[in-house]
């Protein structure tokens, strides 16, 4: 595990944290919160076209991003789909206690989940709880065949929930998706003057590979999201992660089939 940044926003002391895997066809890795830290958010990038890999792989796209149910662990997977094709992936986790090196009390953090039915392209929003306002969240596909890869993971507007999308690709997979969201009590937040905001914006060109990095100054990011906006064969996600506190990066492929499009990249955090 790697410390990538370190700071301080009013009551709270926030690491961005990073962990990498071995390269594999369904890479994995969990990412394990130091003692007295929460996750607040995280993400990932599957590095599927990285030096160790053959000259053009088909590629390798992102199946899940999420925190356990108390928040102490975030773990991210991946998966070749029809064409074999080794990656690494790696994970991204944004974790916070109090500035004065104490944990985030019980009742001012939760982590809620839900469970869409069975569809080809499943979705699911969760709803954190009247009084919790939202930091970050994930998704993660529950397939049992060839494969129901995500599309989207990203916040609500009205910072209450989170939302996951999937879909399977060319080969039939009917699947549910699960979705969490990680969020801190408004009492708590309005007790020590800190309002988190979301931003999003758009890749302006439809690509095969779409690819927008958001950079936000003076921001500190507690999650990040995004969202593929495809409407053909389909583009799935390769990456969605915060890269420092003021930093979002985005991306998608297109696989097998054409289909160009754009991406949308969410940064959720607090600014002055």
């Amino acid at each position: 595990m790697e410390t990538v940044d370190i700071y301080n926003f009013g009551v709270l002391n926030l690491r961005l944290l990073k962990a990498t895997s071995d390269g594999a066809q369904h890479p994995t890795v969990t990412l394990s919160a130091p003692k007295g830290t929460v996750v607040l958010g995280g993400g990932a990038y599957v590095d599927w076209d990285g030096p160790f890999s053959p000259p053009s792989p088909p590629g390798n796209l992102l199946t899940a991003m999420y925190p356990n149910h108390n928040g102490t662990t975030w773990t991210v997977a991946s998966k070749d789909h029809i064409l074999e094709s080794n990656a690494r992936i790696i994970a991204y986790c944004i974790v916070a206690q109090m500035k004065d090196g104490s944990p985030i009390s019980a009742d001012n953090y939760k982590v809620v989940n839900a469970t869409s039915e069975v569809a080809r392209k499943p979705t699911m929003q969760v709803d954190l709880p009247l009084g919790y306002t939202i930091v970050g969240g994930g998704a993660k596909t529950n397939y049992s065949g060839a494969g129901s890869l995500l599309f989207a993971s990203y916040p609500t507007a009205q910072l209450r929930g989170w939302v996951g999308s999937a879909k399977n690709h060319i080969q039939l997979d009917p699947a549910t998706i699960t979705v969490w969201a990680i969020g801190l009590k408004e009492s708590f937040l309005k007790r020590a003057g800190m309002i988190v905001r979301l931003f999003n914006t758009t890749s302006s060109l439809p690509a095969n590979h779409p690819r927008h990095t958001f950079v936000f100054p003076d921001f500190n990011l507690t999650g990040a999201g995004a969202r593929v906006n495809w409407d053909g064969a389909g583009n799935l996600l390769t990456a969605s992660y915060p890269q420092d506190r003021q930093t979002v990066v985005a991306e998608g492929k297109d696989h097998e089939q054409v289909d160009r499009a754009t991406i949308t990249a969410y940064a959720i955090g607090f600014t002055e």
